[in-house]
């Protein structure tokens, strides 16, 4: 397994265990993360633990697999699935999830996730 695939595998985990502090020490303190590439990026620590804090509102049982995954330098390329349960409306949403995740220094700088929101499906149909 590359080393750019391991950070970005301890970033998850941190993720899916609330580990904010052990999450936050893999991103650089200038990180652009776009959570939804067409949206506005969050810039910076604080703002992306702010987002996982309201994302953790709605949400809970988060988990991604990754199929695929390749590197070019400093940046990561990741496919695959996403999944959570979404509290408001008490189902379970899976859909295609890719992410370019670059690197500097060792820790994410910039993290950009693609899906598309209509191809969102509920797992339970």
């Amino acid at each position: 397994m590359s080393e750019l695939f391991e950070r970005f595998r301890a970033a998850q985990q941190a993720i899916i265990k609330q580990d904010d502090e052990a999450f936050l020490d893999l991103l650089t303190d200038d990180v652009e993360y776009h959570y939804h590439v067409g949206t506005r990026p969050l810039i910076g620590k604080e703002w992306v633990q702010k987002f996982l804090i309201k994302y953790r509102e709605v949400t809970s049982d988060a988990q991604w697999v990754i199929h695929n995954h390749a590197e070019n330098g400093n940046v990561l390329f990741t496919e695959g699935i996403e999944e959570y349960f979404d509290v408001r409306s008490q189902k379970t949403i899976s859909h295609p999830y890719a992410g370019v995740i670059e690197f500097r220094d060792g820790k994410i700088v910039k993290w950009k996730d693609y899906f598309e929101m209509n191809s969102i499906r509920d797992s339970e149909d």
